[in-house]
């Protein structure tokens, strides 16, 4: 905790700061946290969002209302259930913080029932993209469905957890040495992708985009993103960022804005 707390402190004081989102703790380990935290903080505010599960919810409402009075905003809970029914439950945290993202289930569970559920608590949705196994990463049609599901009934989303890299291909799932390797997808891949479904494209166009594998086919300019003869203007993209896509989740700060091009590869 004391490391990762200390990464958060010197990408804060770096020109890249633009790019940093909220520090997403367990609620488990908030104690942890806070003390870590607030010894390199210097009094400024942090925005952070809270990682929790159902039976939590007590202990998550009463942890926002006590407030740390440290300048360590909780901003977001992100809490995960398969179950519709629990979804709902999200709706007594809404009132509470600025946004609940409830995470999907795995692969396999009902995602209509899911989204709109999300939707009926006023709450966003969650997109588990990864872990530290090769059958974490789910299948390019379970992502597509969970968008589509999204886009259906109206919520935005974040995605998390093995987006370390722009494009998609076949990387190391740990920082070990020795790791075993697996087909991860590229921020840049889930990005587009929600983008794609947000303008109306179809269903093999967004296939395609979730397995690019070449960050070259991917170019920016002023006037927006053009991938393989689909442009996304400028406007699509702050309407899909805005309406659509609430962020992306990484463990790694650093690797993204390296494969962009925006920070040197570390000596």
């Amino acid at each position: 905790m004391h490391d990762a707390v200390a990464e958060y402190r010197r990408h804060r004081d770096a020109p890249d700061q633009w790019a940093l989102g909220r520090f997403v703790v367990p609620l488990a380990r908030w104690t942890e946290f806070e003390e870590a935290a607030l010894a390199v903080s210097r009094g400024e505010r942090w925005p952070v969002s809270v990682l929790a599960s159902p039976p939590d919810a007590g202990a998550v409402a009463a942890l926002l209302a006590r407030g740390s009075g440290t300048g360590l905003a909780i901003e977001a809970v992100e809490w995960r259930t398969p179950s519709p029914a629990e979804v709902l439950e999200a709706a007594g945290l809404v009132a509470l913080v600025s946004e609940v993202f409830v995470e999907a289930g795995a692969p396999g569970a009902a995602l209509e029932p899911f989204a709109q559920a999300v939707r009926s608590a006023g709450a966003s949705a969650k997109m588990r993209t990864g872990g530290l196994s090769a059958d974490a990463f789910p299948e390019p049609a379970w992502v597509l469905a969970f968008l589509r599901a999204c886009w259906r009934a109206g919520v935005r989303f974040k995605a998390t957890a093995g987006l370390h890299h722009a494009v998609r291909g076949r990387y190391a799932l740990t920082y070990e040495p020795g790791s075993d390797t697996g087909l991860m997808y590229g921020f840049l891949n889930v990005a587009v992708a929600a983008a794609l479904v947000w303008r109306g494209l179809d269903d093999a166009t967004v296939l395609a985009a979730l397995d690019e594998r070449s960050a070259g086919a991917f170019a920016f300019s002023e006037q927006g993103l053009d991938w393989r003869g689909v442009h996304l203007s400028t406007a699509d993209l702050n309407a899909v960022r805005t309406n659509f896509l609430a962020g992306l989740g990484s463990c790694s700060f650093r690797e993204p804005l390296t494969e962009l091009g925006l920070l040197p590869e570390p000596v």
